[in-house]
């Protein structure tokens, strides 16, 4: 019994190595997403969404136009003010063959408000994370 155990483990090692690889693979990206969060903030609270627009990846770019996605941003800046906390409060990866797609949501505090925020980064052929997609909920927002 003791062989095959130990044939069985010889087996499984290359797997769990794997396994491992790709947990530290996921843990970096999210490790990236929490910076490319905070520059996103920082272009936010400057009212400079132009710089966002321009880093962002191509299926952002398809799935709206540029003056949309400034009048949305633009809003979000005039109706809530300055972003002064966010923290973590999920996230998700996905693999495949378009590479991988990290999702963070994050609970933000603003200026005048609260919203919950959710940011989509695609991390392609490059290994760099893009933003491919970008929501917010805020009843303050709404209201303000």
């Amino acid at each position: 019994m003791g062989r095959r155990m130990n044939r069985l483990g010889r087996y499984l090692m290359p797997f769990a190595a794997a396994a491992m690889l790709a947990g530290c693979g996921v843990q970096e990206s999210f490790k990236e997403a929490d910076v490319e969060v905070g520059q996103f903030h920082t272009a936010l609270n400057a009212g400079n969404w132009q710089d966002v627009w321009k880093t962002a990846d191509s299926e952002l770019r398809q799935a709206t136009t540029r003056e949309r996605f400034g009048k949305l941003l633009d809003a979000v800046h005039r109706k809530l003010g300055k972003v002064t906390a966010s923290k973590q409060t999920g996230w998700n990866a996905n693999s495949g063959t378009g590479g991988t797609y990290v999702t963070v949501t994050m609970q933000t505090q603003f200026e005048r408000g609260a919203g919950t925020e959710q940011f989509v980064y695609h991390k392609g052929s490059d290994g760099k994370l893009a933003l491919s997609g970008y929501n917010i909920q805020s009843q303050d927002m709404m209201l303000n």
